[in-house]
């Protein structure tokens, strides 16, 4: 329990540091409850190449819990693959945004990045919407819609 207070008195910290535009972190709620983020947008480098729902080349979520831990679970045809490991909030100087850093402890290889390590970076856009970097550097770029228990 002293860890709970101890997480919510950060984010308290996290918050009041918040610019008023900023959605912030108390948006999310990740101290609060467990959460899924189900894939729902894929795209390439080329314009209009957007797939969704059953088109997609994979089906794939994260479920964050409140400990900080993650479990990814990727779906390629009959298929099922998934990864674990540890994360965190985090963000850089001069920028706005909200990142999740996760660390995967196991299934390295669903760790979309640019730098071919066990760490994967996702972006706030809004408070239900969360995308990966690995576009930056040729990946595909995947959307993640929260979904509502």
């Amino acid at each position: 329990m002293e860890r709970y207070a101890l997480l919510f008195l950060f984010l308290v910290f996290l918050a009041s540091c918040a610019n008023d535009d900023d959605f912030g972190l108390e948006s999310t709620q990740f101290v609060f409850s467990e959460q899924k983020w189900e894939l729902t947008q894929m795209s390439g480098s080329f314009q209009n190449s957007e797939t969704t729902g059953e088109e997609m080349e994979w089906q794939e979520y994260y479920i964050f819990s409140p400990e900080g831990t993650f479990v990814k679970s990727r779906t390629i045809g009959d298929e099922l693959v998934e990864a674990t490991g540890s994360f965190e909030v985090v963000e850089y100087e001069n920028d706005l945004n909200h990142y999740l850093e996760l660390n995967f402890e196991t299934g390295n290889e669903l760790a979309g990045n640019c730098t071919g390590d066990s760490k994967e970076l996702l972006m706030y856009r809004n408070s239900t919407m969360i995308s990966s970097l690995w576009m930056a550097c040729d990946g595909p770029g995947l959307d993640y819609s929260l979904s509502k228990k």
